[in-house]
Formats: C-alpha cells, structure tokens, sequence
C-alpha cells in the first residue's frame, strides 16, 4: 500500500487523524522513500491529496524535523 492510500482523503476520511498517524508512523521509521512519494505529491492533481501531503509533511517537521529538512 502506497502512503497515498492511507492519506485521509483516500480512506474517504474528512478528518486528520489519519494524516497524523501516518506522520507519527514515518516519525519512527524514518522512511525517506516515503517522505518522498509525499513531496512529490504536493504537485498531485487532486488538491485533496496536496492538502493531505502538506498536513502530514508539517506533522513530521514538528516531531522529527531533521526528516524534511
């Protein structure tokens, strides 16, 4: 499962719990691949998933910071 598919908007979710798990989730395992498919996506066509990438982006800048930096 790509780290797009557990973005809310893809879960259909409308709130950000799911954002903040995932960002809690690659906090801990410092995935760079993922982190990246997230900055790619900040691009993405649907303004829902660049949303959901931006959400989850801050919440790793504001646990591990050095993992976007």
């Amino acid at each position: 499962m790509s780290v797009i598919d557990r973005l809310a908007s893809s879960l259909g979710r409308r709130d950000s719990v799911p954002n903040q798990e995932l960002a809690q989730e690659l906090s801990k395992t410092k995935n760079a691949d993922e982190i990246r498919e997230l900055i790619e996506n900040l691009n993405n066509k649907d303004r829902k998933i660049q949303s959901d990438c931006i959400k989850v982006l801050y919440e790793i800048g504001y646990i591990a910071p050095e993992l976007i930096a």
